[in-house]
């Protein structure tokens, strides 16, 4: 995968306003240039990571993890997101 990609991926994931929690952490889905992404932050301690796509083809396993920066704007918005208020 191609760190443009990747990078608009994280980005969007930045955005996210829809996580769920799973018992491999909290997880949402984006959508960019025709796929559907998964974008996990781990339980415990570790960088978000993107897990796979799906497309029209199918799924595809497809794993890149975000810089520490990255990982922290993606937990606020989890955070966030996951808030009960």
């Amino acid at each position: 995968m191609d760190t443009t990609t990747t990078d608009m991926v994280f980005t969007l994931a930045i955005g996210a306003t829809s996580w769920k929690r799973t018992n491999l952490g909290l997880t949402t889905t984006v959508s960019h240039a025709g796929y559907t992404w998964t974008v996990r932050l781990p339980k415990g301690h570790g960088k978000a990571y993107i897990d796979g796509r799906e497309g029209y083809g199918g799924s595809e396993f497809a794993q890149a993890e975000a810089s520490w920066a990255q990982t922290g704007l993606i937990v606020d918005a989890a955070m966030a997101a996951t808030r009960v208020h």
